[in-house]
């Protein structure tokens, strides 16, 4: 141990039950964030930004919007709701429900027996806590990094107080130096906020865990149901399915009127709901059993029940006899497949055996899958590409590490159908790579938040994408005049419908005109902390006096907003649904109100931060206009 990480952190000793031994609680701040999936914070920028969540608390106990904080780009349902949203997956999961991510590395491997989460403001989105094997290393080769739930559940609505979120962990597999915290922010009323995390360990294996936390601070602990139980049961059900299973009670029993009892009892350990199986794995079955009853039951049936299971589920139920093996790997199983439900069991090997199943895939679902560790590569997702992206239209690759300026000169090879890309967070790419989208030529939909896109790869793409109707470009650092990009999109791209410029510095209402006159069709646009609009040149007023069709409007941080803005918004959008002025100080209650009343369709309203509006009068209009989630952010 560094002298410095025994000063700034805990170690506590306890005596093990029957023994003479001392057992070590080391207590430790996360060192590092090494990978997130979004945050509202600027990438050149310590505000807001999730980095913050590395080392000691800055905040707590205060409660409130605090700059020190880790903010994450959305929060509550609106997002889910509109033109730009990501498509739903059939077969997902339903205890997927993870929006964004953050890895956290400390400077020990330990045994963690518990994890503090310091939240300070709308605290109640943390719904997965996993550890990563670090302590005995990965076999990238094999593509082995084995990742462990300790503790899982659902979202919450909590009081408005900061709580430090310490939920009773499972017991730990191995060591580890890495954690990862997954978060489902729809039930929050404002932006989740965290402060920092603490984690607690033993250096060796603890038989007495309790014991061990008997000497640690005691906070709230959030109760929890045990979701491996679910699985259980659920494979466990499965199994009966087998023939072999029933095949005796059947032979005493033929009244068909009494279905016979469960007789099999499947340990959880025996099945692997996460393998996915080499069509080559030789497939033992007894030739006198037959595929029972299941012989019984059209094609169309079979088919019909499998699809409502997921990936991991189909490989199960495939090994209940020949014939359902047959129809789990039918390539009609396979038009549209979500993975990043499964990220931690992904791999090399996930794709060379799923590429015979998926030649008519259509839609694909990749996100947060292939992680840090190099457990995915761009030649084998090539290759699968390859084989499989022929009918390919929509591919979601947000976050995924392996992808580079290769598996884009892939995919503008083998997937011409190609509408819907996206490209989010993934840092490997770069405007030479991205050059290579110009040979999809049916581009409806693409999200770059967060890559590093120049403006001369994007005018380039845009100039070949005539049919694009949504474009995310939040957080683009590299691109240097959003008004040359915003007057090519004007010009090439008229079916716009969504389009988000979140932190572009640089678009002025040079490029905020040209989309107007051009771009009739808008209906959501976010321009929040674009610090060179001016509500002095009419830009806004030129903007809804053209575009009526908006429904989502973020003019976030644009302090020169003014009642003539909001006025001119109320007369000429009726459709309107979402409005961000945050820090907005020229704004009246009395425009703010005709917004409220002229726009019956309003269900969010950030008024966050504008000082001539007062919280009590907030609270009034929530009362008169209950739609309506009228948002008005406070430090404590």
């Amino acid at each position: 141990m560094a002298d410095n990480a025994i000063a700034r952190d805990k170690i506590t000793e306890t005596n093990k039950p029957g023994t003479t031994s001392k057992a070590v609680l080391i207590s430790r701040f996360s060192k590092e964030v090494t990978d997130f999936s979004s945050q509202y914070g600027s990438e050149t920028s310590i505000s807001y930004t999730v980095s913050n969540l590395a080392g000691r608390s800055n905040i707590f106990p205060a409660y409130g919007d605090f700059t020190q904080a880790a903010v994450f780009r959305t929060y509550g349902p609106w997002w889910k709701n509109v033109t730009s949203s990501p498509r739903k997956f059939k077969r997902t999961p339903p205890n997927f429900i993870s929006d964004d991510y953050v890895e956290l590395s400390f400077d020990l491997d330990v045994y963690p027996c518990k994890i503090e989460v310091w939240e300070t403001y709308n605290p109640g989105s943390v719904v997965r806590i996993l550890a990563c094997d670090t302590a005995s290393g990965t076999d990238v080769d094999d593509g082995r990094v084995r990742w462990q739930v300790l503790w899982e559940g659902q979202p919450e609505k909590c009081p408005d107080k900061s709580r430090i979120f310490s939920p009773t962990l499972r017991e730990p597999l191995f060591k580890t130096s890495l954690i990862r915290l997954e978060l489902c922010s729809t039930l929050c009323h404002y932006y989740t906020e965290l402060d920092c995390v603490c984690m607690y360990g033993t250096l060796n294996p603890c038989s007495d865990m309790q014991a061990i936390l008997k000497q640690a601070p005691t906070f709230e602990v959030k109760d929890c149901s045990d979701a491996d139980e679910i699985v259980s049961q659920t494979l466990k059900y499965i199994n009966t399915l087998s023939v072999s299973s029933h095949q005796e009670s059947l032979d005493e029993n033929k009244d068909p009127g009494h279905l016979p009892r469960e007789t099999t009892d499947v340990k959880q350990e025996q099945v692997t709901p996460t393998e996915v199986t080499n069509d080559e794995t030789f497939f033992e079955e007894d030739p006198e059993m037959g595929n029972g009853y299941f012989d019984d039951l059209p094609d169309e049936v079979i088919q019909l029940i499998l699809s409502y299971l997921d990936v991991p589920a189909l490989c199960v139920a495939s090994r209940a006899c020949m014939l359902m093996k047959k129809h789990c790997y039918d390539t009609l199983q396979y038009t549209e497949l979500n993975l990043q439900p499964h990220w931690p069991q992904i791999n090399n090997h996930t794709l060379q055996c799923l590429k015979s199943r998926c030649h008519h895939l259509q839609q694909l679902n990749l996100s947060w899958c292939g992680g840090n560790r190099g457990i995915m590569q761009s030649m084998t997702f090539g290759n699968f590409m390859k084989e499989c992206g022929s009918e390919l239209n929509t591919l979601y690759l947000a976050n995924c590490k392996f992808v580079d300026s290769e598996v884009l000169r892939l995919l503008s090879e083998y997937c011409p159908k190609l509408a819907d890309l996206d490209l989010q967070s993934c840092m490997g790419l770069d405007g030479i790579g991205l050059i290579h989208l110009t040979k999809l030529k049916g581009l409806k939909r693409l999200n770059l938040y967060r890559t590093h896109v120049d403006i001369h790869s994007l005018i380039a793409i845009i100039r070949t994408s005539p049919n694009l109707e949504c474009l995310n470009l939040g957080s683009c650092s590299r691109i240097n005049n959003f008004d040359e990009v915003a007057i090519e999109l004007s010009k090439h791209c008229k079916k716009l419908k969504s389009l988000d410029f979140w932190r572009s510095r640089t678009i002025t209402d040079v490029g905020l005109r040209a989309l107007a006159y051009n771009c009739p069709d808008l209906e959501e646009l976010d321009l929040g902390w674009c610090p060179e609009l001016r509500s002095g040149s009419c830009c806004y007023l030129d903007l809804v006096d053209r575009c009526h069709k908006i429904k989502k409007l973020y003019l976030t941080a644009n302090r020169t907003v003014c009642d003539d803005d909001l006025n001119a918004i109320a007369s000429n959008c009726p459709d309107l649904e979402q409005l961000d002025i945050l820090g907005t100080r020229q704004v009246s209650e009395e425009s703010v109100l005709r917004i409220l009343q002229s726009c019956p369709r309003m269900i969010m309203f950030d008024v966050s931060f504008c000082f001539s509006i007062e919280h009590e009068v907030v609270n009034e209009w929530s009362r008169i206009f209950p739609n309506c989630s009228i948002k008005k952010s406070f430090q404590q």
